[in-house]
């Protein structure tokens, strides 16, 4: 009851009518706060080291929602913030939610039509000079060399997957860099537009989890999560078209093949990155359990090369039949 009592204190609510429950942990754990002025939901956020990156994200989320988009109603910290996050003794960095009645996205949910006119209204909001390249797992060789070589000093179970396989780790960066490169249709955006991010309610789907907004391609976020909707329950590849559609027909510009797909790869090794990171020491691991940090960043090293293959056959597909040409 403590840390409800502090967190409706840090927000200006009511007192609290009970404890707070937890809702769900996906990226950041959320809870549950009923007061006398009504419920809220709270995220625990990341905010040290990041002040810059998520005022810029706030500011960003509400100019998308002054626009039309329909996202959740923050609500604003009573004191000291950032962005729309402030610091509460005894819990951390939070952030609360006006409470938004709905449900989970389900496999049968139709939402390709709202997924393409979202994305593009959303692209249209703030353009940028560049994005971001570390969130596609791009980095310089010699960063990759530097994990190899820690890992083998260290004994890491990858180690050797890694030595044989790093010749093609490098070959599909660098198909990702060139796709980032030659994109150069850089906004602020969403950056985690999945299904999981996704509440069906009354008045229709509600995209949130907007802390991760920044700089990013347009045209291979709106790819990439068109293709993360269509087969979140095998592959609909008529939803995927239909959202790239939708997309187009509200503004957006789809990318020419093979590289409609390539930014879901490079998120495939930016994990793979962030999981060699903390092998070798190089970032804290966490919650995380080590083994299975080190058994999973295996698994992405022997798994990449048919990933990328089959998502760039998949993408040379889905352009030829769109009749998409690289300029």
């Amino acid at each position: 009851m403590q840390k409800a009592m502090a967190v409706a204190e840090a927000f200006g609510l009511g007192r609290p009518v009970r404890a707070m429950t937890a809702h769900t942990h996906r990226s950041s754990p959320t809870w549950v706060l009923d007061t006398v002025d009504g419920r809220v939901l709270v995220k625990q956020v990341e905010v040290a080291g990041r002040e810059a990156e998520v005022i810029r994200a706030a500011r960003f989320e509400a100019r998308v929602g002054a626009g039309g988009v329909d996202v959740p109603r923050p609500v604003p910290p009573a004191g000291e913030a950032v962005g729309y996050a402030t610091y509460v003794a005894g819990f951390g960095w939070a952030r609360a939610y006006e409470w938004l009645d709905g449900r989970d996205l389900r496999d049968d949910d139709e939402v390709a039509g709202w997924l393409g006119a979202t994305l593009a209204a959303v692209h249209a909001v703030e353009p940028v000079d560049a994005p971001e390249r570390v969130a596609y797992g791009i980095h310089p060789a010699e960063r990759w060399h530097a994990w190899l070589a820690a890992g083998e000093r260290l004994a890491r179970p990858w180690a050797p997957t890694l030595r044989a396989g790093l010749p093609a780790i490098l070959d599909i960066s660098a198909w990702v860099a060139a796709a980032l490169d030659r994109a150069g249709d850089y906004v602020l955006t969403h950056r985690d537009v999945e299904p999981w991010n996704v509440m069906i309610t009354s008045s229709g789907p509600v995209l949130f989890d907007w802390d991760p907004a920044g700089p990013d391609s347009a045209g291979l976020e709106a790819c990439h999560a068109a293709f993360a909707f269509a087969t979140r329950a095998g592959h609909d590849w008529a939803a995927l078209r239909a959202t790239l559609t939708a997309y187009a027909a509200a503004g957006g510009v789809v990318p020419a093949d093979p590289d409609l797909l390539a930014r879901r790869v490079g998120m495939r090794i930016n994990r793979l990155a962030w999981r060699l990171s903390m092998s070798t020491g190089a970032q804290p691991l966490g919650p995380n359990d080590l083994a299975t940090v080190d058994a999973r960043a295996r698994e992405q090293v022997e798994q990449l090369p048919g990933f990328a293959a089959d998502l760039r056959a998949v993408g040379t597909a889905i352009a030829a039949e769109a009749g998409l040409t690289r300029p």
